[in-house]
């Protein structure tokens, strides 16, 4: 008898990959309609350089790639970028196909 499962969601359940760029997207176009004249893909681009050196997961990464590219931290493209950043994880946390009929039946 089974009495419990452990996993991770992550690329388990759902594809943290196609999430990351869709959060980070739209993360950029919100610093970007708050003020930042920077071009969309190679903010991006630099955002992922440094997500790969120090992890994908880093919680300060808009701070490390405002403050390297422009010497400061503007709080209000910053806290855009937040936002718009959130609101896509909201958005796009979506479970693979069949997932949820997987959890069900191991109820």
């Amino acid at each position: 008898m089974i009495k419990a499962v452990i996993f991770d969601i992550d690329n388990t359940l759902t594809d943290f990959m196609r999430m990351k760029h869709a959060e980070v997207d739209a993360a950029v176009e919100a610093m970007i309609d708050a003020g930042l004249k920077v071009d969309k893909d190679a903010m991006v681009k630099k955002i992922f350089d440094v997500y790969w050196k120090e992890g994908v997961e880093d919680q300060k990464i808009f701070d490390k790639v405002l403050q390297k590219e422009f010497g400061r931290i503007d709080y209000k493209i910053l806290a855009s970028g937040i936002l718009g950043y959130r609101r896509a994880k909201d958005g796009t946390m979506t479970l693979y196909p069949h997932v949820t009929m997987t959890l069900i039946e191991l109820m």
